[in-house]
C-alpha cells in the first residue's frame, strides 16, 4: 500500500537530527561487517564493469555499473543532465549513491534523481551546510526513505560479482575545510582500479598515504577538478595511475585544471582525458584490460 506523503516540512535541524541518528547506527554496523581481506576473483570472464564520468560542466558526476550494482557518484549542479543520461542507459534504479561532501556541484543533480530515480542508500560523509541545497538533499533522503550510511576511512564492501568498494577518505572531517571532508572511494574489478578523489587536497591525502593504505590504481578522478590544491607528487607515485581523469567545464572561472597540476602528469608521462575537452569519457573493463571511449572521439 502506498504511504501518504507527510504534510509538514521537516526543518533542516529536524532532518539533520534524524539523518545522523540513523547514520551512526548505518556507521556501527558497516564497520562490524567489515569483510576480511581476501583475494576476489571475477565471477565470470565475461563479466564487464563500466566506469562514465558524466561531462556535467564544473562538477562531478560518475556512473558505475557492475555485474550486480548499480553506482552513482555525485551528479554534478541541480538538473536534470544526470538523470537523463541514466534514463538513457535504461538505469531503473541505483543500489548506491555516494555523495562525496555538500558543495552543490556534487551534490545538486543528486536532488533530481532522488525525485526520479528509485535509490537504495546514500553513502555521505556526515558533515553540515547550512544551504538550501543541502537541505533539499537531506530532506529528500527523508522523505524517500532511502537508507543514510556515515562513512569513514576503512570500511569496505566486497560485492558477489568481484568489485570491492573501499572507503579511503575522510577520517575525522572537518565541517569547516568541506573539500578535505570528501569521500575518496577506490573500486577493484581483478586486475584493474579506480580511485575517486571527490575534491580531497593535499591534506586529505597526506592522511590516506600515512594510513597505509593501498593507493595503487589503473585510473585516477583526479582531485578537486585538477586544482594545484590536489594531486601532490606523492599521492600521485602512490596512485601510479595509467590515466588520469580531471572533470570540470570548459571556460571555467576556476582556471581548472590548474597548469601546475597538468605539468606534473605530463612528466611522469601519464595520459589526461578531461570532460571539458572530451566530454563524456567512458572506462570498460573485463578487470584484466580496459579501454577508454569518449563523446568527441575515442582512445585508449
Amino acid at each position: 500500500m502506498a504511504r501518504r506523503r507527510r504534510q509538514n516540512k521537516l526543518t533542516l535541524t529536524t532532518v539533520i537530527a534524524a539523518l545522523i541518528l540513523l547514520a551512526v547506527i548505518n556507521l556501527v554496523e558497516s564497520n562490524n561487517l567489515m569483510p576480511e581481506n581476501k583475494a576476489v576473483e571475477v565471477s565470470s570472464q565475461d563479466s564487464t564493469v563500466e566506469v562514465h564520468f558524466i561531462d556535467v560542466g564544473q562538477g562531478d558526476s560518475i556512473y558505475i555499473k557492475t555485474p550486480s550494482q548499480d553506482i552513482l557518484i555525485d551528479a554534478g549542479e541541480r538538473g536534470d543532465t544526470v538523470v537523463n543520461y541514466l534514463n538513457n542507459l535504461n538505469v531503473e534504479d541505483l543500489e548506491l549513491v555516494i555523495g562525496t561532501h555538500p558543495h552543490s556541484d556534487h551534490i545538486g543533480g543528486l536532488i533530481n534523481v532522488f525525485e526520479e530515480i528509485p535509490v537504495k542508500e546514500v553513502m555521505d560523509p556526515g558533515v553540515v551546510h547550512t544551504s538550501k541545497t543541502f537541505e533539499d538533499y537531506l530532506t529528500l533522503i527523508d522523505e524517500k526513505d532511502i537508507i543514510y550510511t556515515v562513512v569513514r576511512a576503512g570500511i569496505k564492501r566486497t560485492y558477489d560479482d568481484g568489485t570491492v568498494l573501499e572507503i579511503l577518505s575522510p577520517e575525522n572531517p572537518d565541517e569547516e575545510k568541506l573539500n578535505d571532508a570528501s569521500i575518496a572511494a577506490r573500486l577493484t574489478f581483478g586486475e584493474i582500479s579506480f580511485l575517486f578523489a571527490g575534491d580531497a587536497e593535499v591534506p586529505s591525502e597526506k592522511k590516506m598515504l600515512e594510513a597505509g593504505y593501498n593507493l595503487k590504481s589503473t585510473v585516477l578522478k583526479a582531485g578537486h577538478h585538477g586544482s594545484s590544491t590536489s594531486t601532490s607528487k606523492e599521492f600521485l607515485e602512490a596512485v601510479s595511475p595509467e590515466a588520469v581523469v580531471i572533470m570540470c567545464g570548459a571556460g571555467n572561472t576556476y582556471g581548472h585544471p590548474h597548469k601546475e597540476t597538468l605539468a606534473k602528469l605530463e612528466a611522469a608521462g601519464i595520459k589526461v582525458y578531461r570532460t571539458d575537452l572530451m566530454g563524456t569519457i567512458i572506462v570498460e573493463t573485463n578487470g584484466s584490460t580496459y579501454d577508454i571511449m569518449y563523446e568527441y572521439g575515442k582512445g585508449n
